[in-house]
């Protein structure tokens, strides 16, 4: 775990974004070797996930060799629930 204490929200999530790209980079992802990312859900990681979507435009990340998970989910709850994590991440990230 880290602690990282800036001005607002938008340079936490700047951070956060920059930290996970950077680390995507130096693993070097491939057919043979997928980065595992777990995604927390909720409205704080909202900003870092932007962020990352940005970078994923630019061209300065590319997710083909990432693999996702959520971090939690409601037991028993369909993945194309409306409330399910499952939707809450396809429709922010």
């Amino acid at each position: 775990m880290r602690l990282v204490i800036l001005d607002d929200y938008d340079q936490v999530s700047h951070w956060a974004a920059k930290y996970v790209r950077n680390k995507i980079q130096e693993f070097n992802p491939g057919p043979e070797k997928l980065f595992v990312l777990g995604l927390p859900t909720g409205s704080t990681p909202l900003g870092m996930y932007r962020k990352l979507i940005e970078f994923y435009k630019a061209g300065s990340v590319s997710f083909k060799y990432v693999k996702t998970f959520n971090m939690d989910e409601y037991v028993n709850l369909p993945r194309d629930h409306p409330e399910s994590y499952h939707s809450f991440m396809w429709d922010n990230f």
